[in-house]
């Protein structure tokens, strides 16, 4: 009887003994208590199963949110893509047209062996001639005042990429919120206060007969897209925006989107007018004034003269 205990069940009809033996009571213990390990278990295995259902949905949202973030690149690229696009085409229009318009007499192309001053009647060039020249292409500096040039145009070691690479313009060293001059009449074509692929806030000025500028790193801007601006307006403040290692102004001159050393044009004035024609032998200088030349020459007709007083 010891390996043995009773159940007594009682009910409204009397109670019951059952003998049960001491083993099967332990049988019972153990089944209860495999339950309950079975139990725990899955609960830990279901909790653990949660989470990593969690986990890949956290890593699903990051792909969604990364793919969006890649689709408007891809936009943004898509778009940056047919602007140049666009500037490609109107640039093979405008070298066409400069073409048809400027371009070399047969008299011209067969001197091309004479040096450049020979070709270019300095003598018959008027003041009023040069004013219009000085006024439609850039020349001077696009600042006032003391300024310190930081670096050149040409090849250089970027100072923050530490590679080197060609560099299209030249930096003025000047204190943020210098103001920023026009050098030429134009148009601003370019206005954009983003990142600019490391030129920071920018603004890019079209002008006459193919010449363009660009300045970068600013920290204002002040001029709108598609304003017309006169030689000695002010544009902008210089900053430190973008890809910088200190406040200055990156300043670019292009012709036909060919990057030119602004050097030549920064110390051009009327006093040195001619040395600019020795020093940029890029541009085809002397089709240019010719056609300057006869355009000054179409306002000085007496009967379109006589026209425009009325």
């Amino acid at each position: 009887m010891k390996n043995r205990f009773v159940v007594t069940i009682t009910d409204i009809n009397g109670s019951k003994q059952y003998n049960v033996h001491q083993y099967m009571k332990q049988i019972v213990l153990y089944v209860i208590l495999l339950m309950v390990v079975i139990f725990f278990f899955s609960f830990i295995s279901i909790q653990l199963l949660l989470k990593e259902v969690e986990q890949i949905e956290v890593k699903r949202d990051l792909m969604q949110q990364e793919y969006l973030k890649i689709n408007k690149k891809n936009e943004k690229l898509q778009a940056l893509i047919n602007e140049k696009t666009e500037e490609l085409v109107k640039v093979s229009d405008r070298i066409e047209d400069l073409e048809g318009i400027v371009g070399l007499s047969d008299r011209v192309v067969e001197s091309q062996d004479l040096s450049l001053m020979e070709r270019v009647d300095l003598a018959s060039i008027t003041g009023a001639q040069k004013a219009l020249v000085m006024q439609l292409i850039p020349n001077g500096a696009p600042l006032r005042g003391n300024y310190r040039v930081t670096s050149e145009w040409g090849t250089r070691v970027n100072p923050v990429l530490l590679r080197t690479q060609s560099h299209t313009g030249i930096d003025f060293g000047v204190p943020s919120g210098t103001p920023i001059y026009a050098p030429a009449d134009g148009v601003a074509y370019f206005t954009n206060n983003g990142y600019n692929g490391g030129y920071g806030i920018m603004v890019k000025l079209e002008h006459s007969f193919g010449f363009a500028t660009f300045y970068a790193h600013l920290s204002r801007i002040v001029v709108q897209k598609g304003e017309f601006v006169r030689r000695g307006q002010l544009i902008a403040y210089s900053g430190n925006s973008g890809r910088s290692t200190g406040p200055h102004l990156h300043y670019e001159v292009r012709h036909l989107s060919q990057d030119l050393n602004p050097r030549a044009f920064v110390e051009w004035t009327m006093r040195d007018y001619t040395k600019i024609f020795e020093k940029e032998k890029n541009i085809r200088w002397q089709s240019l004034l010719t056609m300057i030349n006869q355009l000054m020459e179409i306002r000085e007709t007496p009967a379109l003269s006589h026209k425009a007083r009325e």
